[in-house]
This record gives structure tokens, C-alpha cells and sequence, in this order.
């Protein structure tokens, strides 16, 4: 997965905290940046140093790379496009930001979530109830099995401070999503006791 998908995966997973219906309607850029998708607070989940790095990835979803989202207006999307071919780009704001919308891209959805959860969502955005395979974060911590707060995107436990969206894999280390029954890295299988290192 690259840095700019896993951007796109967070907002979409962080959207559907909220309402899956949210992903089928325009995002207000302004409302990404402050509510959805803060650096602040993702900024660990999406392994991001900077805030340059942040708004980077941000210009980069706004001009349309990887055909993740649409743009309206699309000086918007053109802007950013121009920004990122320059040899300094500017990353200090994106003009005309305040009024701008995201649309985001089912395919995009299918081929980064699953078919399954595309097909929930696009349900969801019709009014119907969301079937349970959406890309929703876990309800109970992996590691200590605590009870996780409903209704908001969160990274880390508070009964225990280790990562939700992410375990370690018990013999190579690598990073396992929730429900992975193996190791993309090593193949080991989640659960088992790790091989003795000699």
C-alpha cells in the first residue's frame, strides 16, 4: 500500500466512523483537514513525521494522483497538480480550500477496502442499513481485549496504549492488521507461539 492509499484508506475508515452514507456525498476539503482527517490525530496511524509531509500527501490526493477522489472546482485539483511539478512546491495551503469538495472514487474504494466494502458503502449512501463487513475499526482492542470507544476513529487503546489498527507479528515484527490470520512479511500464522530465533 502506498503512503498517498493509506491516506485515502484512514479518511474513508474515519468517515465511516461517523456515517458510512458520508463517504457517497462531497467532503468539504476545509472539514477534512479539521474534522475527518486532522494531522494531529492520524498522524501516527499514517506514519507521518512532518506537517509538510501531511499537506503533501493532501496535495497529492486533491490533484487527482492514483484516481483516489475528484475535485470541485477543478482549479483546485489543478493547482495542487502544478504545485507538485514544481521543484518547490508550496505547501503552505491550498488556495480556494474553504469551498472546495471531495468526491470520492468507488473504484478506489473496491481496490484499496475490497469489493465487499464498496459494496456497503455504496449502500450505506443510498439510505439502507450498512452491512457489518465495512471497513469500521475494531470494537475490542487486539491486544487486551478492552471495549474501544464507539463513534470516533481511534489509533491507539486507552486500557492498554498499543496500536488498534496495527499488531505485531509474533515472529518477524512487521505490522498485522486486525483480523489477519497471517503475516504478510514472514507468513507466520497470528497466534502462534514465534519460532526460537538462534
Amino acid at each position: 500500500m502506498t503512503d498517498l492509499e493509506r491516506f485515502f484508506e484512514r479518511m474513508v475508515r474515519n468517515l465511516v466512523v461517523v456515517d458510512p452514507s458520508r463517504v457517497s456525498r462531497p467532503i468539504p476539503l476545509a472539514e477534512l483537514k479539521s474534522d475527518i482527517l486532522p494531522y494531529r490525530t492520524n498522524r501516527r496511524a499514517l506514519k507521518l513525521e512532518s506537517t509538510e509531509e501531511y499537506e503533501e500527501l493532501l496535495m497529492r490526493l486533491v490533484s487527482g494522483q492514483e484516481e483516489l477522489v475528484s475535485v470541485a472546482p477543478a482549479e483546485v485539483a489543478e493547482w495542487c497538480q502544478r504545485q507538485l511539478s514544481s521543484l518547490t512546491p508550496d505547501l503552505s495551503g491550498i488556495p480556494g480550500q474553504a469551498t472546495a469538495t471531495l468526491q470520492v472514487n468507488p473504484a478506489a474504494i473496491a481496490r484499496i477496502l475490497g469489493e465487499a466494502a464498496a459494496a456497503g458503502l455504496a449502500k450505506a449512501g443510498t439510505g439502507a442499513p450498512a452491512p457489518k463487513n465495512l471497513p469500521l475499526p475494531p470494537d475490542k482492542c487486539p491486544n487486551c481485549d478492552a471495549g474501544l470507544p464507539p463513534n470516533r476513529a481511534i489509533s491507539f487503546c486507552p486500557a492498554c496504549g498499543r496500536s488498534v489498527t496495527a499488531v505485531p507479528c509474533d515472529a518477524c515484527g512487521a505490522d498485522m492488521e486486525p483480523g489477519w490470520r497471517f503475516c504478510v512479511d514472514c507468513g507466520h500464522e497470528a497466534g502462534e507461539t514465534a519460532p526460537v530465533q538462534t
